[in-house]
């Protein structure tokens, strides 16, 4: 059970980083749309992912 519960939380955290990070992407060229906070997001994700 806590095999399961860990594969579904990093399989969101991941999925959570990875759009993050298109998001922040984007914003480099759409004017108003922040890339930082995005981009930091994506650190924080795939961090707890990783551990």
């Amino acid at each position: 059970m806590n095999t399961v519960l860990d594969w579904t939380r990093r399989t969101v955290l991941i999925t959570i980083g990875v759009v993050s990070f298109v998001v922040g992407t984007i914003g480099i060229v759409v004017p108003l749309l922040p890339t930082v906070p995005f981009w930091i997001l994506t650190g924080i994700c795939f961090y707890f992912a990783a551990s």
